[in-house]
């Protein structure tokens, strides 16, 4: 049976990132995307003046109707979330629609560069978020998200592998199998560290960097990580890394050289051909 993930994200008309970004991802690499979207946006967020629409109110009863009409899933994937209503919309989501061995991978979106989104202020937040982690099997924060988790100010990490060990290892210990640490930097590369709770298998991938800022490249690489590790042929954890990050770092490359605004995201469409599985 081809398997059937669903993406809880928000979708934004222009600018590529969250549904528009996992939908095409997850369905190039074999997987039926079933997309749960948290909020309606006309464009992302570092445009200016975008209207949004959230779509709280209608989470619950759409997801009781996957219930009810019989939606099983094999896997949950959650991005930006912004409530703690919505943290919690996801839980129900998988005790009422995940298989029993449904995974469910989440990316902790709050803040980057040091720095807390908005959201992080509201009481009781980072609480929530921390308590989604404990109950995934994959967590991709970067290293904002790290401190955030970890009780720290959000520029309280140090951008060192030593470090970075230290806090997929404390982060593991809330519940996560998996903890992938996205945005370290080393002389200039930029790259991710790995660790697996349950085999003690850890490591770290660097690339050469791009120096350009697109928005929607974390969407993007825990897009191609949750599809090479829960589609029809799981791969390990450390080839799962160096598929996202290298195919990242080949659409950033590629967007670069036909010089389009970066603020509409990296150009991945005329790439997603290599996440096509070899079989098809």
């Amino acid at each position: 049976m081809q398997k059937k993930i669903a993406a809880v994200h928000d979708i934004s008309g222009f600018g590529r990132c969250a549904l528009t970004t996992a939908i095409p991802v997850l369905s190039a690499s074999g997987i039926q995307c079933c997309p749960v979207p948290s909020a309606v946006l006309s464009a992302h967020t570092a445009f200016q003046g975008v209207t949004f629409r959230d779509l709280t109110g209608d989470l619950e009863g759409f997801i009781r109707n996957w219930a009810d009409i019989g939606v099983r899933l094999d896997g949950i994937y959650s991005g930006y979330l912004g409530s703690e209503q919505q943290i919690e919309l996801v839980l129900l989501l998988k005790e009422l629609c995940g298989k029993a061995d449904c995974r469910l991978i989440v990316d902790p979106v709050m803040g980057d560069n040091g720095k807390a989104y908005s959201i992080v202020g509201h009481a009781g937040f980072v609480e929530a978020m921390r308590g989604l982690c404990a109950a995934a099997d994959i967590i991709t924060p970067n290293l904002t998200e790290c401190a955030l988790l970890l009780g720290m100010a959000p520029d309280g990490f140090s951008d060192t592998e030593e470090a970075a060990e230290r806090y997929m290892r404390e982060l593991a210990e809330l519940g996560p199998s998996q903890v992938v640490v996205t945005g370290l930097t080393k002389e200039d590369q930029v790259g991710a560290g790995y660790y697996d709770r349950l085999t003690g298998e850890s490591g770290f991938v660097f690339h050469a960097h791009v120096p350009v800022y697109y928005p929607g490249t974390g969407d993007l690489f825990t897009s191609v990580l949750t599809a090479r590790l829960c589609g029809e042929q799981p791969c390990s954890l450390r080839r799962a890394v160096e598929t996202a990050a290298y195919f990242v770092r080949d659409c950033a490359q590629y967007t670069q050289q036909q010089g389009s605004p970066a603020i509409e995201g990296v150009q991945f469409e005329k790439l997603i051909g290599r996440l096509i599985p070899e079989e098809a």
